[in-house]
């Protein structure tokens, strides 16, 4: 059999010369960089990606999901999202690219990127503090000096604007759990999924690594999520399948393998429970 590629993965990869794992920039700057063909074809992200509209309409698909974002509207993308670039008229903005280790210090402070909603609208007063944090950025990784100094310089700006976002899409929430021991229950089953969603399909084998109760992965998940901790991991693995049903040539049996089915027929019945169709089905209308 011919090797089938998997979904093309985004790394970061800055200009050459650039020294941070950090990159802010206007829009403009960041589509003229996008190969054209990038455009046709979706990508999977391996950093996160901020995108922050201040004119114009900017439309994007994410994980299937068309985002419509207006001025004063933020994108906010995660390692592992799927992205597809739409036909758009011309729209201004900004754009933040950094790697995952470059905000390990909130971790401290009980917040996580991965919390915030995938778009959101801004307040005025939001709107602006946000757009003059994300210039300001731009134009210091331009400073010269220690390189060690403006990159410290940039993970300090970084934390302010994503602690500034954070309270934003808190206030967007009507409130927050990001602190409680619930959500950092919940943070670490979000995590190992995404590790382990190839092999684990059981909720007991997760609260065992975990060292949780399966009832107090439940609470934690319906907290943050609403939804059950059982209801969350079939999500999460439907999710991956129609990814590579979609994104990828990997016949349906191939698919199943990789999501750690072990027969096909187990695959098919589990994802028509979880997406209303068949595997087949969800190919075709997703290759139209």
């Amino acid at each position: 059999m011919p090797h089938l590629p998997d979904i093309p993965r985004l790394g970061f990869r800055p200009l050459a010369g650039y020294a941070f794992d950090i990159e802010v920039l206007p829009a403009s700057d960041w589509l003229r960089r996008v190969p054209e063909g990038h455009f046709r074809h979706p990508s999977r992200l391996d950093f996160h990606q901020l995108v922050l509209v201040t004119q114009g309409r900017f439309r994007h698909t994410v994980d299937f999901e068309l985002e419509t974002l207006r001025n004063g509207s933020v994108l906010a993308m995660r390692p592992g999202q799927v992205q597809r670039f739409e036909t758009n008229k011309p729209w201004d903005g900004w754009v933040v690219i950094f790697r995952p280790e470059s905000f390990q210090a909130l971790a401290l402070l009980g917040l996580c990127v991965d919390d915030m909603p995938v778009q959101w609208a801004l307040g005025k007063a939001s709107l602006e503090a946000v757009r003059s944090a994300m210039v300001q950025m731009h134009q210091d990784s331009q400073l010269a000096g220690p390189v060690s100094l403006v990159a410290a310089l940039e993970r300090a700006q970084l934390q302010a604007l994503l602690l500034r976002l954070q309270l934003a899409s808190e206030q967007l929430q009507g409130g927050s759990t990001g602190a409680s021991s619930l959500a950092m229950h919940f943070r670490k089953f979000r995590q190992a999924t995404e590790q382990r969603l190839h092999e684990w399909h059981q909720l007991s084998t997760y609260a065992k690594a975990l060292g949780l109760s399966e009832k107090t992965l439940s609470r934690a998940t319906q907290e943050v999520a609403g939804l059950s901790a059982k209801a969350y991991l079939s999500k999460r693995i439907a999710l991956e399948a129609k990814r590579m049903l979609a994104y990828t040539n990997w016949p349906i049996a191939q698919v199943a393998d990789k999501l750690g089915f072990h027969e096909a027929t187990n695959f098919i019945k589990f994802f028509r429970r979880e997406a209303g169709c068949a595997p087949g089905e969800f190919r075709k209308q997703h290759r139209g």
